[in-house]
C-alpha cells in the first residue's frame, strides 16, 4: 500500500503582516515602518503606519550617517603612533 496521500497538501500561503497605523489607528496589511524605538533594557520595536499616513512622516535616517565624524577621529587619535 502506498503511504503517500492521493491528494497532496497544498503549500501554506505566507501570512501578510497586519499592523496598526500609528496615525489613524486603522489596521493595514501593507505596513510602512516610520520609526524605531530603542530601549535600554531590552529589544526595541518598530512603529508602523498605513501607506496613506506614512507620507506624513519624514524618511528614517541611515544610522551609519548619524555617527559623528569627530567620534571616529577621537578613536583614531587614541591609538599609539608608531615611533
Amino acid at each position: 500500500m502506498d503511504a503517500t496521500p492521493e491528494r497532496p497538501e497544498a503549500e501554506p500561503t505566507p501570512r501578510r503582516p497586519v499592523r496598526m497605523c500609528v496615525r489613524c489607528n486603522g489596521t493595514t496589511d501593507q505596513p510602512v515602518a516610520v520609526s524605531e524605538v530603542h530601549a535600554d533594557t531590552g529589544p526595541g520595536f518598530n512603529v508602523y503606519a498605513c501607506p496613506d499616513c506614512a507620507t506624513h512622516y519624514p524618511p528614517q535616517p541611515d544610522v551609519l550617517i548619524l555617527l559623528p565624524g569627530s567620534r571616529r577621529a577621537e578613536v583614531s587619535d587614541q591609538r599609539p603612533t608608531p615611533p
